[in-house]
């Protein structure tokens, strides 16, 4: 009797249990605020599966804000993602629910010309950057209209157009209400003033940054500063300073690193980056030690031993030129890394970005430490489109073959056209790679078009991996 009246109280509990988790039906601000979390832990199929969840249950819910804010979330998440034609639909959704909300119109419309600068179109990336200052203006919200002024002003200085940038980040910073910002308007205005070439201007924003330096608690721009201070003093051919601001970047990035991944491909690469600086200037103090003495030396002799050392002083000076040139290209591209979200995709696309760095290289290829640093990215005997595939299988296990299986009208080079479309690179990027002009690959690309039937309005990309 006991033992009946035991399992009767046990299937009560239960079956209370069961009424209550069938019954617990969350919100859409809940399901929205549970694919934020998913998304800022990196879980990216997650957080989109969860946005999907909350995208129905706002319309049942009639509320037409979050239904944008939820849209507008994914649509960023499908930009991380390069889904930029799903992106741009959904970031277009988001406006048309919220076209009485200028505040979500300037994020969205900024988006849209974030996705469209991405794809390589300018003018379209222009006028939506332009549409989210418009609106951010009708908004009156200093904070968003700082926003949008440093977005387009951000994008002008991407495309060269340097006084429409100073106009725009003079702006942002006039509404910006943080002063914990001011040092970043800055650097920006330090880059652009470098890039315009005006020495006296650049040296001005030079030294404020010197002085904001110490007061600064954000590392990642404490970090971005030290580089720009590595830059300046290299164009003023200054190596003792630029050989300490580069160290003091690369050890305050490298302690930015182990916070984020502990150890990594990035990690090591970064070590080694570091050692190979500081081995070059130890080279570079050696050179000048030699140079100074056979200087003193030269005093004594005659005016032809004085023309040997010029011609030696030219040599070296082209070696300086072309350290600093792979010096630039290998960081330029470690920054650029600092954007990507997650272990798996960083790792990718820094495999991708050695193999590219490793084409842009190959020109030099007969001088003492290039096979080394090769050997150690891909074999020797490979070519680089060889070991972009290799990645590229390690990414997308078995697409290749199906694509060739597949679509056997290709050809060759539209064939790998068609790969090097479903990898990070840029057009120019893949003609490196490929070593064939970039015309050649715009050729191909509409020969892939026509072979398999691709409206103009969409993309290579998502005919590739959709259909395979």
């Amino acid at each position: 009797m006991m033992v009946l009246m035991k399992r009767v109280f046990l299937i009560l509990i239960l079956s209370n249990l069961l009424f209550f988790s069938c019954n617990k039906i969350h919100s859409a601000k809940e399901l929205f605020d549970l694919a934020c979390e998913y998304e800022k832990n990196a879980e990216s199929d997650l957080a989109m599966s969860t946005y999907k969840q909350a995208l129905d249950a706002a319309k049942s819910e009639g509320d037409t804000t979050l239904l944008g804010l939820t849209q507008q979330y994914m649509g960023m998440l499908l930009l991380e993602q390069y889904s930029f034609d799903e992106a741009i639909e959904m970031l277009n959704q988001s406006a048309a629910t919220t076209k009485h909300n200028p505040t979500m119109l300037s994020y969205t419309n900024a988006g849209i010309g974030r996705a469209y600068f991405i794809i390589d179109s300018i003018d379209k990336s222009i006028q939506y950057f332009k549409d989210a200052v418009y609106h951010a203006e009708q908004s009156a919200d200093t904070n968003v209209m700082s926003v949008a002024y440093q977005n387009i002003g951000a994008l002008y200085n991407e495309i060269g157009n340097y006084y429409e940038a100073l106009n725009y980040i003079r702006l942002s910073l006039k509404y910006n209400n943080e002063e914990k910002e001011i040092p970043r308007y800055h650097l920006n205005l330090a880059y652009i003033f470098l890039d315009m070439k005006v020495n006296d201007s650049s040296s001005y924003y030079e030294n404020i940054l010197k002085q904001e330096l110490n007061s600064i608690d954000d590392k990642t721009l404490k970090v971005a500063i030290n580089y720009f201070l590595y830059n300046k003093a290299m164009t003023e051919n200054n190596i003792d300073s630029a050989f300490h601001y580069y160290r003091t970047f690369a050890e305050m990035d490298m302690e930015l690193l182990k916070e984020r991944l502990q150890q990594n491909v990035l990690e090591i690469q970064k070590k080694y980056d570091y050692e190979k600086i500081e081995n070059d200037y130890n080279l570079e103090l050696l050179k000048k030690q030699r140079t100074l003495t056979i200087l003193l030396f030269l005093l004594l002799t005659a005016g032809a031993i004085l023309l040997i050392l010029a011609n030696r002083n030219l040599r070296r000076r082209k070696e300086e030129l072309r350290m600093k040139d792979e010096i630039l290209k290998f960081e330029n591209e470690i920054l650029r890394l600092n954007e990507i979200k997650g272990d798996y995709k960083r790792n990718l696309e820094w495999k991708y970005m050695l193999v590219y760095s490793m084409t842009l290289m190959d020109k030099n290829k007969t001088e003492s430490h290039y096979k080394m640093i090769k050997g150690k990215i891909y074999d020797n005997s490979e070519t680089a489109f060889d070991a972009v595939m290799k990645i590229f299988e390690e990414e997308h296990p078995g697409l290749a073959e199906a694509i060739r299986q597949k679509y056997p009208v290709l050809s060759d080079t539209e064939y790998k056209v068609g790969i090097m479309a479903l990898t990070p690179f840029s057009s120019q990027e893949t003609a490196d790679i490929l070593g064939k002009s970039i015309n050649t690959i715009n050729k191909a690309r509409t020969s892939i078009r026509k072979k398999l039937n691709i409206e103009e309005k969409d993309s290579i990309e998502e005919k590739l991996k959709t259909e395979n």
